[in-house]
């Protein structure tokens, strides 16, 4: 399917532009968000070059409610509805949870889990009167599923992920009656600046890539117009 209008958070790098590339490439439009502007400019500009007219970019504090509202302003002014949010935008905090302050833990609370939920309240309030088919896929990790290895110094981190598949899963009851899907994918390590930071010691077979397509494939309605409410773990051979 193409001609979707499609929102990507921390679409400026990773697995977030890779998605955003994804998209362009089957003819959609798309939307990316960003805190550092430079980023921004920087990959849109690249982007632009073989897909012109179809990506713009907003930048500013996913976690704050009234930059969400703008930016699904402006993408709704500009393309009409949009039709695929893809939830990407994460950080983390390595520190130990003893050394770790009540600031620190809120911060990636808030952006890994808060923004998210704005994103998609501000997605299941958007009018809807030609029953257009949507879909919202958020990013987790398989240190969000219980049994899979975790590592010092992700307490956070962890949480948040296990939070985004809980919500996932609530929201795809919700949507329902929007005629909304929402899946979550849980990748393993994936050859990202973040996981670089975050593990240096963890070499990732798995590229951006890689987990583009499986987004792809969970917004597209004609390849999977059946799932809503199923996190996709992704493991790759290390």
């Amino acid at each position: 399917m193409s001609g979707q209008v499609v929102m990507i958070t921390g679409g400026a790098k990773g697995i977030g532009r890779a998605c955003a590339e994804e998209f362009l490439k089957n003819g959609d439009r798309v939307s990316i968000l960003s805190r550092t502007l430079s980023e921004l400019e920087k990959t849109t500009a690249e982007l632009e070059k073989n897909f012109p007219g179809k990506i713009t970019f907003f930048c500013g504090d996913i976690g704050k409610e009234e930059v969400v509202h703008q930016w699904f302003n402006e993408t709704k002014s500009l393309w009409g509805i949009p039709t695929s949010l893809v939830n990407n935008a994460a950080i983390f905090n390595h520190q130990l949870v003893h050394e770790q302050s009540l600031e620190d833990w809120e911060k990636v609370i808030h952006v890994n889990v808060t923004a998210l939920f704005l994103c998609a309240k501000a997605f299941f309030n958007q009018p809807n009167p030609q029953k257009i088919p949507r879909s919202i896929v958020n990013i987790s990790s398989l240190a969000g599923i219980r049994g899979t290895e975790k590592f010092p110094g992700l307490s956070s981190y962890t949480a948040s992920k296990f939070a985004v598949v809980g919500l996932t899963e609530a929201l795809a009851v919700e949507g329902r009656d929007f005629g909304i899907r929402v899946n979550c994918i849980a990748p393993g390590a994936v050859d990202t600046e973040m996981l670089r930071k975050a593990l240096p010691h963890l070499k990732a077979k798995a590229t951006p890539a890689d987990i583009a397509k499986v987004v792809f494939f969970l917004s597209d309605p004609t390849h999977s117009g059946v799932l809503t409410g199923s996190t996709v773990e992704i493991f790759s051979n290390n």
